[in-house]
């Protein structure tokens, strides 16, 4: 994480002197006290945020500590850190409303915390980097009482939330004021020509629509219940499915309940990604490689046998087909199962379960790193050979002798399928001495999604 600038160091050391001359003297004040340079120059970032002045004059009560009651900002105000002072009443009124979108944002109210951040920066475009000071401030202040470490992370974190505010005022807006519609790209572009009211149309005039009379809200509810397949079949009906469709809150869930490990290093690497794609948590979901967890990788496999014949002059050949199929799990296993033609996929799929035993079956685990998947520790699952126990060495058991890995890269045909994995490596590991060998890929083909209905997406 970056570290604050110098400039900016060197503004907040200033401001921290002059608090502390400010707080000396009202401690000892002067025989004949008089307006100093220091006072007639003090920024507008020395206020108090526990108030705001009102259009009418009349001091009211500010924002609520209730939903971030332990940020840097509740933790100054708490203490008495900022106090009132020669700041315009427009820029404190700018502050508490940025104060009060990033409170709602913080409790999961995007599109409220949208149009509070409008109304902030129409009443003053510098409201953002006024607040992110304020908040350098507090945290400052927090971590004197603190040793050398606990101030380090205090401004590791006071600097990642300024970074994050920062890139939500940035995000781009499609549609209207209040729609919290949060898209980048050609997207955003679409939505900008759309009309600012729109409604449920019937194909049939006569026809009434009743999903007219249900509050957006509720809709958005019911969205979030289906899969990603079926939100884009519905935003494809009309306008106003697909600005419901673009909640973010929509695209936010599917991505924190998909992007775990193994499909992440960690949860903490996606902080870079988020801010690949300008926080657009749709984009992320369709573009942003993923292992399919709701259906069956399978690759059908053919190759030439060349057949006996009585005749000397007839070559009869026979055509071999089998099939290869790869589910992955959530807690990072991974089924590997060969089957011949005998076995039809749909006699197969269903049966693709951990407590499974049968012949041409390995389990092992799996991890995604960028594009390529990669499968070690494949054994074989059917009983036949189990793995030997370290401290036996040989005996008359028939041990498993080797397992097997393989190295896939991940395809997405079309975008967002995520539907199809190559098969790079094929490769045998000899448990007791751990040598590796790569066996033959001439007959391999690629792996093709197919979705099973009954298996679970996360």
């Amino acid at each position: 994480m970056s570290e604050p600038g110098t400039a900016d160091l060197e503004e907040l050391a200033r401001f921290r002197e002059e608090w502390k001359k400010e707080v000396e003297r009202k401690k000892n004040p002067p025989p004949e006290p008089g307006p100093s340079k220091a006072a007639s120059q003090r920024s507008v970032l020395d206020y108090d945020i526990s108030e705001t002045t009102s259009s009418s004059g009349t001091v009211t009560p500010g924002p609520s500590s209730e939903t971030i009651s332990g940020t840097p900002a509740a933790i100054a105000t708490a203490s008495g850190f900022f106090k009132a002072s020669s700041v315009p009443p427009g820029v404190r009124q700018a502050l508490a409303v940025y104060t009060r979108a990033v409170q709602h944002e913080q409790s999961g109210q995007l599109d409220t915390a949208l149009s509070l951040y409008r109304q902030a920066f129409r009443m003053n475009p510098d409201v953002d980097r006024a607040y992110r000071t304020q908040e350098l401030l507090a945290s400052i202040s927090a971590a004197q009482t603190k040793d050398v470490s606990s101030s380090s992370k205090a401004a590791e974190d006071v600097d990642q939330l300024a970074k994050t505010l920062q890139r939500t005022v940035a995000i781009k807006s499609g549609h209207g004021e209040d729609s919290g519609v949060f898209v980048t790209g050609m997207l955003a572009s679409l939505l900008e020509g759309f009309p600012q009211e729109l409604v449920f149309e019937p194909e049939d005039e006569k026809q009434p629509i009743y999903l007219n009379m249900l509050p957006e809200e509720l809709v958005v509810l019911i969205i979030r219940k289906l899969d990603h397949t079926s939100i884009e079949r519905f935003a494809a009906v009309s306008r106003k499915a697909r600005v419901l469709s673009l909640d973010p809150g929509i695209w936010r869930e599917l991505v924190v309940l998909s992007y775990k490990p193994p499909q992440v290093p960690s949860w903490e690497s996606m902080v870079s990604v988020v801010t690949q794609y300008q926080s657009d948590f749709r984009r992320i979901y369709m573009e942003h490689p993923r292992v399919r967890l709701d259906g069956v990788y399978i690759a059908v496999c053919h190759y030439v046998r060349p057949g006996l014949s009585e005749n000397s002059w007839v070559n009869l050949s026979h055509l071999i087909t089998y099939h290869r199929y790869l589910r992955f799990f959530p807690d990072g296993k991974v089924l590997s199962m060969l089957a011949n033609e005998e076995n039809s996929p749909a006699q197969v799929v269903h049966t693709l379960k951990p407590s499974l035993r049968k012949k041409g079956l390995f389990i092992g685990t799996w991890k995604l790193s960028g594009s390529v998947v990669t499968i070690s520790n494949l054994i074989d699952a059917s009983g036949r050979f189990p793995i030997p126990p370290p401290s036996t060495p040989g005996g008359d058991q028939p041990y498993a002798r080797y397992t097997f890995s393989m190295t896939l890269s991940l395809r997405s045909r079309p975008i967002g399928r995520w539907n199809k994995l190559e098969l790079n490596e094929y490769n045998s590991v000899d448990i007791e001495n751990g040598t590796t060998t790569p066996l033959g890929l001439r007959h391999e083909r690629p792996f093709w999604f197919s979705r099973v209905k009954s298996f679970p997406p996360f």
